[in-house]
């Protein structure tokens, strides 16, 4: 299944871009993914957002991360599935 980027959830599942202009995170869930994966989101600002996978985990839980400037490129992304909640203000 490829990442999609067309609803209020973003579904990413691999590296790549997220063809977005400037989008709001909400918060997340990432399953599925092995001890010690690392998720990094790189936005078009140059901030970076990385999240480590624990050992003992199941889901992480993502935090409200705000605004994010757009395009932004996903440069890890190793395994699981990583859902993101846009918001709308």
């Amino acid at each position: 299944m490829p990442n999609d980027f067309t609803g209020r959830t973003l579904k990413i599942v691999e590296p790549g871009e997220i063809p977005l202009a400037n989008f709001k995170v909400k918060g997340g869930l990432w399953t599925g993914a092995a001890a010690s994966a690392v998720f990094t989101l790189v936005d078009a600002a140059g901030r970076t957002y990385d999240i480590t996978f624990p050992s003992d985990g199941f889901v992480v839980t993502i935090p409200e991360w705000g605004w994010i400037s757009g395009p932004a490129a996903i440069t890890a992304m190793p395994s699981g599935e990583m859902a993101l909640y846009l918001g709308t203000k």
